[in-house]
């Protein structure tokens, strides 16, 4: 057993929660602003709007939940028998079976939410999705099992004793494994997307990485690894790692409702690339015809380039009479305004 007293981890582990709440809650704000008033949308999206307020109401709950026990143990009920540190040790106190419901619930949303970005990077192809929706409901088997003998284990007094350690430990594994596939699918499938895009700018290579750090909820995959490596050591440092992690099941899946929203994703990068690139096909196509048709390239230099008069005449008639010298006039201005500097700019914002 570690040497760090359990009063001492939950203490910090509060306080460790407290500045994640704190970021979450930044998040929300943004994401709850940006799906609604800053919306780039026709209507808003409800869906993603009470999947945001679900997962930030239970984070709410169980940083408040939190508090609740940091004070009871603290301070209502210091004086009782082994202090702070007994208090805490028993884990099928009603407050601390909520808050390990919560976290349960939390976490199955959150994964939810990255395997949704998952099917979206993947084209909507369902059978990429296949390993982690069996592993999410796998997860969530072994979640509500565990709340439940949490609730049952007035005698064990540590959340290390046999019985947990096996649906913790499957829990925290199959937690884990739904991460760790959606996150290579993710990635891969981003790095590919952009890279085909042809988005290779210095200045897009940080933000290339970045976008895959949040979209594939590789953040999330790092903390479970931390916790279950600190888990199975046995060791209090877990609860320092424990219930910050409740936050993070909130804020990694907010990120990616925020990117979506703001349609900086990894799909709506590839696809303005693809746009400007056919846009800009379209442009080169308009101002270089093909040369090896030398009909319409002989028509085109004689417009192009007649400073004569019989040849502007041939369009509009015999400059003599009235109706030649208004189309003389239309024509000339025509080739003038072509001519001028910057006209091909013009023509081509235009044609985009």
């Amino acid at each position: 057993m570690s040497a760090i007293p359990l009063d001492k981890a939950y203490l910090s582990a509060i306080w460790l929660e407290t500045l994640f709440y704190g970021m979450n809650f930044v998040l929300f704000g943004g994401c709850v602003t940006t799906l609604t008033i800053y919306r780039r949308t026709p209507t808003i999206n409800k869906f993603l709007l009470a999947v945001a307020m679900t997962m930030f109401t239970f984070s709410t709950a169980h940083v408040s939940l939190g508090f609740q026990r940091l004070i009871e143990g603290f301070i209502v009920l210091r004086n009782q028998p082994g202090g702070p540190g007994a208090f805490f040790s028993d884990v099928s106190i009603p407050a601390n079976v909520v808050k390990v419901g919560i976290h349960t619930v939390n976490s199955i949303i959150g994964d939810s939410v990255v395997v949704w970005r998952c099917y979206l990077v993947w084209g909507k192809n369902w059978k990429m999705c296949i390993v982690p929706i069996v592993l999410i409901i796998a997860s969530a088997v072994c979640g509500f099992a565990q709340t439940f003998y949490f609730a049952r284990s007035k005698a064990l007094h540590s959340a290390f004793a046999t019985i947990l350690q096996e649906w913790n430990g499957s829990l925290f594994g199959l937690s884990l494994a739904t991460n760790l596939t959606v996150t290579v699918l993710i990635s891969l499938r981003v790095w590919y997307m952009l890279r085909v895009a042809g988005v290779n700018r210095r200045a897009f290579r940080y933000w290339r990485v970045l976008l895959i750090i949040i979209e594939s909820g590789m953040i999330y995959s790092v903390a479970l690894i931390c916790e279950i490596t600190l888990y199975f050591l046995a060791s209090n440092a877990f609860y320092i790692v424990y219930d910050p992690i409740a936050q993070l099941t909130a804020i990694t899946p907010t990120m990616i409702i925020i990117l979506a929203a703001l349609q900086l994703t990894s799909n709506d990068v590839h696809s303005r690339v693809t746009r400007s690139k056919d846009a800009t096909n379209r442009v080169i196509r308009f101002d270089r015809p093909d040369l090896s048709d030398e009909t319409s390239s002989s028509q085109l230099e004689s417009m192009r380039f007649a400073n004569n008069r019989a040849v502007l005449l041939s369009v509009g008639g015999d400059a003599k009479s009235k109706e030649g010298e208004k189309t003389y006039g239309s024509v000339s201005q025509a080739l003038e305004e072509y001519d001028r500097p910057g006209a091909g700019f013009e023509r081509r914002a235009a044609v985009v």
